[in-house]
């Protein structure tokens, strides 16, 4: 649709246009845009692919087909790590991503048709992926259907990008025109309708004179009443001004797709003071939002309604993404255990190590001081 728009505003203006910097400013749009989205999108599904994947039998957790599904081997040709990397990558950039379970795979659609009612299921149909089309419709109970948002993020930046891409246009021309050779040509002759001279002027303007610029060492030979002057000086060298304004407007563009995927900016910027902070902060308002569409939906649909009324669901464990010192959390792992919130065993996996599977490890303890509600007695540490 921007190619369209563009070629329109090229063909159908009143006045005489630079096909070049038409193209010009749409390739860099098209670059900045594209590198800050699927650099976003890239740190929001890597991250998501890390988590677990728990699955719950009546309210305790159970390691049986559909964790090996959703946490090993979704399909023949996919890890989970590529799978919901793919899952999410989809669904922030085209705002929706359709999952079909065939044969007990689960299959992401590449394209389909979507047919939308307001009292009956939805249609899928001519779902395909790769080389392959199912040869019949889908329901919307028979699929996980991800969405994102109300309105197509991506969509939405385009119209907000498109600016910087104009002021990018020009912070990249001053570039090329600072520091570029310049000079002026003298002539004796007026300028006539001879043709004869004017092929002889448009030779040495346009190709002896080019070669003249970019060759490293170069000579070129003037015709008589001809004058070349080189214009030399402070106004002919690049300053680093150029390159401070092309790196503002990209970082510009780079913190409002950040704010669009509700990312801290100095994240995807690499620009980290504290780091604590801002990996908190992108957990709790970009991360914990997306999982959350991700369980609800395959609890719904995978689950049901009276599986996830039974405590059977799926529940995704984000505690795994950030990376832990063993070391600085010793005495907080203890209160932890001390206090009865966790086990031995789930410490254990929380730092990443193997659970000991043994029913001391698997018991919860209270210190003396914390009183058992069911008999008023107390147990060891």
């Amino acid at each position: 649709m921007k190619l369209v728009e563009m070629l329109r505003n090229i063909f159908t203006s009143a006045e005489t246009v630079n096909v070049n910097q038409q193209l010009e400013s749409a390739r860099y749009q098209l670059a900045v845009e594209d590198f800050a989205i699927q650099m976003a999108i890239n740190l929001i599904a890597g991250t998501i692919a890390k988590c677990e994947f728990r699955t719950m039998l009546k309210g305790k957790q159970v390691k049986g087909d559909d964790y090996y599904t959703f946490n090993v081997e979704p399909n023949k040709n996919q890890n989970s790590s590529q799978f919901w990397h793919e899952v999410v990558a989809k669904m922030l950039y085209y705002n929706e991503c359709l999952v079909v379970e065939m044969n007990g795979q689960l299959i992401i659609a590449d394209s389909f048709t979507h047919d939308e009612y307001a009292l009956f299921p939805d249609k899928f149909s001519n779902v395909t992926r790769k080389d392959f089309t199912f040869l019949r419709s889908f329901s919307a109970d028979e699929v996980l259907y991800f969405t994102y948002a109300n309105k197509d993020i991506r969509a939405l930046l385009s119209g907000v990008m498109a600016g910087y891409a104009d002021l990018l246009t020009l912070a990249v021309g001053k570039y090329k025109r600072a520091g570029g050779r310049k000079g002026v040509v003298k002539t004796d002759t007026v300028p006539t309708k001879d043709e004869k001279w004017q092929k002889a002027l448009d030779d040495l303007y346009g190709r002896r004179f080019k070669s003249y610029y970019s060759d490293e060492n170069a000579l070129v030979v003037l015709p008589k009443g001809v004058e070349y002057e080189e214009i030399t000086g402070e106004g002919s060298k690049k300053s680093t001004s150029e390159v401070g304004d092309i790196a503002k407007i990209t970082e510009e563009a780079f913190t409002r797709v950040a704010q669009a995927f509700k990312i801290n900016p100095s994240l995807l910027l690499g620009n980290i003071a504290n780091v604590d902070s801002v990996v908190d902060e992108f957990l709790t308002f970009c991360i914990d939002h997306i999982v959350d569409i991700i369980a609800t939906e395959v609890n719904r649909k995978y689950y049901g309604k009276k599986s996830v009324l039974a405590g059977s669901c799926l529940k995704i464990n984000t505690m795994c993404i950030k990376h832990i010192d063993i070391f600085s959390i010793a005495e907080k792992a203890d209160k932890l255990i001390a206090d009865g919130i966790f086990c031995i065993d789930e410490i254990r996996e929380l730092v990443g190590a193997v659970p000991l599977n043994t029913w001391w490890s698997k018991k919860h303890w209270l210190t003396k001081n914390l009183a058992d509600l069911e008999g008023g007695e107390t147990q060891n540490e």
